[in-house]
């Protein structure tokens, strides 16, 4: 054989092995060992599950929720139909010297925070009246939540009282105190075996009060202007002086009743009221890798609530034990998406999706879905469920994922 045909061949035999393995790298269906390096955005050899067209029960389950809002800039206290807010505050940094005086006036000082619940310029406007009593025992105001208190852990004596109507941000409300409580206070700073505690005080609105307006709290983190204030005039050793005191603690315990509807669900910042969705994953294959799963909920704007400090937000989290509503703590967020929907994306480069997880083995107790102000406000979101009349306004999930064969 010649040099040429030499060389022929081997070009004949290079150019064959070039093409079966472009062949092979053009196939409609990668093989399942390909398909394990494919790219979470890639679209080749990925599947779109569509619960509007596919099979995918849904159930849609309102809870209460209580939450400690400790960590919210807002003092709040009202009525607005089942919705109740009692304001607890601790006043502190009373030091140890000044046991033995005489209180001659106590007057705390709270700036409107120009929030209020409904969210109407009549709200804005709206007159708030509450009774002040003491709290009767120890309770942790950073965990406290409205669930843990009852009517026992309250006195029943007024130690102040106001009615009135703030309306401009930061504008000054001034209550006079009970002498002989806050005279209390001072014992019991300078020696806490001292019989009356200082346990602190619930802002507790009147009957007729038709709307929830706040203070702000006693947040550090708050400027000092507006923080809760105590000032006492007292006489000690025949000498009369002030003492001026911002240090305190705060929380809001917000309590009410979850709207029976058979077509939506409502979920309510403050108190809370959640909601248990749970996907029925029977008919979706097992061994699938998820890469994208969208979950659109329907907002009823009208039955809905946004208040001043809305963020528009909702959030879902998986749930590890339906009876207790126990949670992880990761968050997957969601917002609106137009046309008056709401969109989260149930997936994370973090966290593993739950509906991978649930494919796998792990308990299938669904996602708790909230408000994004669930801790610090009161906004209502009202969103269309599984049993709608109208079948569009439905929650709809969206899966993308690869298929998989068993190794």
């Amino acid at each position: 054989m010649t040099i040429k045909n030499i060389k022929a061949l081997l070009f004949g035999t290079v150019l064959t092995t070039a093409l079966s393995i472009y062949t092979i790298g053009c196939a409609d269906d990668p093989s399942s060992l390909g398909i394990n390096f494919i790219p979470p955005g890639d679209t080749t050899g990925i599947r779109v599950f569509d619960s509007f067209t596919d099979t995918m029960p849904i159930k849609s389950t309102n809870r209460i929720l209580y939450v400690n809002t400790s960590g919210s800039k807002n003092l709040m206290v009202g009525k607005s139909g089942s919705i109740e807010a009692k304001g607890l505050l601790l006043f502190g940094n009373f030091g140890n010297d000044l046991d033995s005086a005489t209180v001659q006036s106590a007057t705390m000082t709270l700036a409107y925070n120009n929030y209020y619940y409904p969210a109407s310029s009549s709200d804005s406007l709206g007159q708030m009246s509450f009774e002040i009593y003491k709290i009767q025992q120890y309770l942790n105001f950073s965990s406290i939540t409205a669930d843990s208190v009852n009517s026992s852990s309250f006195g029943n004596t007024s130690q102040g009282t106001y009615t009135g109507t703030p309306t401009a941000d930061s504008q000054d409300v001034q209550i006079s105190l009970n002498t002989s409580m806050v005279k209390d206070w001072l014992e019991y700073a300078a020696d806490t075996g001292y019989a009356n505690k200082n346990y602190g005080i619930a802002l507790t609105p009147n009957p007729g009060t038709g709307v929830i307006k706040s203070f702000y709290s006693g947040l550090a983190v708050i400027s000092a202007s507006v923080r809760p204030r105590l000032e006492v005039i007292y006489v000690k050793n025949g000498i009369t002086d002030t003492f001026y005191t911002d240090g305190s603690a705060t929380v809001s315990l917000v309590t009410g009743t979850i709207p029976v509807s058979g077509e939506k669900f409502n979920l309510q910042a403050g108190i809370s009221f959640v909601n248990v969705m749970e996907f029925d994953l029977n008919r979706f294959p097992s061994t699938a890798t998820i890469n994208d799963v969208q979950l659109f909920l329907t907002l009823d704007s009208a039955g809905s609530v946004f208040t001043n400090q809305s963020t528009k937000s909702v959030f879902a989290q998986f749930i590890t034990d339906s009876a207790g509503l126990k949670t992880e703590s990761f968050q997957f967020n969601g917002g609106p998406y137009g046309s008056g929907q709401y969109m989260l994306r149930l997936i994370s480069n973090r966290i593993e999706s739950p509906f991978q997880r649930w494919l796998v083995g792990t308990a299938n107790y669904g996602i708790l879905l909230a408000s994004g102000t669930q801790n610090t406000a009161l906004d209502s979101y009202t969103f269309y469920k599984e049993t709608a009349t109208d079948p569009a306004k439905r929650p709809r999930v969206i899966i993308k994922y690869t298929p998989r064969v068993n190794p």
